[in-house]
C-alpha cells in the first residue's frame, strides 16, 4: 500500500486537528490511507471520525526523557514498517528528529517531509537541551527530502548553522486559518462602555504571560473599565509552566480575568477589541492570525514568527520582547483610538484573506509534495 499511504506525525492530536484537517481531508478525498501517529486524545479521535487511522505515540513533552523518548522512537519505527507509507510528514521537534531517523531505516524508504513549527523552550532558554536538540536536527534533517519552515528567521538559523541545506528547504508561512469560521463580528464594540483586551496562549512564561499581566496592572489603574482576559491551557509538565497559584493571585487582585481553556476560541476572539501576544519566540502564532481574521488588531513582541503575522502600524503594533513599558503604551494607544483599532482590524482581516487562508496554505503543501514526486 506504499503508493497510497501517508503518515502524519505530531506531538498532539490537537495540532493535527486544528491546523492540518483540510490537508487530511484532501488526502482522504483522493483515496489515500491516512495514518496519524500522535497522542491518543479526543482530537485524534475526531480525525478518525473523518476517516484517518490512529497509531498512538506518546511523545514526552516535559523535556528529554531517555526512556520515554526511546520508546517513542521504537514505536515510530514499528509504525513505519507496518504501513510502508509512500510519504511521512513530521510536525514539531521530537516527531521530526525521531521520525526522520526512523524513516531512514524503513524499507521501502518513504518520502520524508518535515515542518518546523517553532523552536520553543529549548531554543529560548539555551543550555544542554538546546545543544541536544541542535544535534538531533542536524542528524535528522540531512536525509529528509524537504524541510518546511514557517518563518524566515528559523529558516536562516538552520541554514547558517548547517543543520539543513538551503536547497532542501521551503518557506510556507503559517498553518492557515479557516476564514469561514474565523470572521468579523457584526456587533459594534464601540456601543459598550469598556473595552476587552485579550491574550490567548499556553500557560508558560515564554508566551509572555508575566508581561501581559504587568501591562494589565498598569493600565487598570487609569482605565478601570477595561477588561483584561487571559485564556489558555495549563501545561504543568512543561519546564517553563506558569504556577497556578501565581495566576490565581493576579486574578484576585482584579487586574486580569482567567478564562481557562476555551474551545470556541472564535467566539472569544470576536468579542475582543485588542489582542495581545508578548511571546518570546513563535513559529507563526496561529491565534494572532485567527484574531486578525476576526478583525481584531494585535499588540505583540517583535520576535521571530510573530513579526510574520503582524504588520507593524498597519494591522497592529510590534514592541521589543519583554518590554512591559512599550507593550503598555501600544495597548493604551489602541484603547484611546477606537477608530484606529477598527481600521487596523479591517486591514488584518484582508491580510489573512490574502496570505493565510487555510485553502491557500493547504495548496502550498500539496505543491511541496508534488515537487518531491508525490501527487495527490
Amino acid at each position: 500500500m506504499q503508493d497510497r499511504c501517508v503518515i502524519l506525525v505530531a506531538n498532539r492530536g490537537f495540532a493535527l486537528s486544528s491546523s492540518r484537517r483540510f490537508l487530511i481531508r484532501r488526502f482522504l478525498d483522493r483515496g489515500w490511507r491516512v495514518v496519524i501517529a500522535t497522542a491518543d486524545d479526543e482530537y485524534s479521535h475526531a480525525l478518525c471520525d473523518d476517516g484517518a487511522i490512529l497509531e498512538p505515540v506518546d511523545f514526552s513533552r516535559g523535556g528529554f526523557s531517555i526512556a520515554r523518548d526511546a520508546v517513542a522512537f521504537r514505536r515510530l519505527h514499528t509504525i513505519y514498517r507496518k504501513w510502508e507509507p509512500r510519504l511521512v510528514h513530521h510536525f514539531h521537534a521530537k516527531p521530526i528528529i525521531f521520525g526522520s531517523i526512523a524513516a531512514q531505516g524503513t524499507q521501502p524508504k518513504p518520502v520524508t517531509i518535515n515542518t518546523v513549527t517553532g523552536l520553543g523552550h529549548a531554543f529560548v532558554n539555551g543550555g544542554v537541551v538546546r545543544s541536544l536538540a541542535a544535534a538531533g536536527y542536524r542528524l535528522a534533517l540531512r536525509n529528509a527530502d524537504t524541510t518546511v519552515f514557517q518563518n524566515r528567521d528559523d529558516l536562516e538559523l538552520f541554514v547558517t548553522r548547517r543543520w539543513v541545506r538551503r536547497s532542501d528547504t521551503r518557506l510556507i508561512v503559517g498553518s492557515g486559518v479557516d476564514t469561514g469560521r474565523f470572521c468579523m463580528s457584526e456587533f459594534d464594540s464601540s456601543a459598550r462602555s469598556g473595552a476587552k483586551v485579550l491574550m490567548v496562549g499556553r500557560l508558560i512564561w515564554q508566551k509572555g504571560v508575566r508581561e501581559f499581566v504587568e501591562a494589565a496592572i498598569r493600565l487598570k489603574a487609569c482605565r478601570p473599565d477595561v477588561e483584561f482576559v487571559l485564556a489558555g491551557e495549563e501545561d504543568p509538565i512543561h519546564p517553563d509552566a506558569v504556577p497556578m497559584n501565581w495566576l490565581e493571585e493576579q486574578c484576585r487582585s482584579g487586574a486580569v480575568t482567567f478564562a481557562g481553556y476555551v474551545r470556541q476560541i472564535d467566539s472569544l476572539l470576536r468579542g475582543a477589541d485588542i489582542f495581545v501576544l508578548p511571546s518570546y519566540r513563535e513559529g507563526v502564532p496561529r491565534v494572532v492570525l485567527e484574531a486578525a481574521a476576526c478583525g481584531v488588531p494585535t499588540v505583540a513582541a517583535d520576535v521571530p514568527g510573530t513579526r510574520e503575522a503582524v504588520r507593524d502600524g498597519e494591522t497592529g503594533y510590534l514592541v521589543p520582547a519583554k518590554n512591559v513599558a512599550a507593550l503598555t503604551q501600544r495597548i493604551e494607544d489602541l484603547l484611546a483610538n477606537p477608530e484606529r483599532r477598527r481600521a487596523m482590524g479591517r486591514r488584518a482581516r484582508l491580510l489573512v484573506e490574502g496570505d493565510f487562508d487555510i485553502k491557500t496554505i493547504t495548496q502550498c503543501y500539496i505543491d511541496t509534495y508534488s515537487a518531491v514526486g508525490v501527487e495527490i
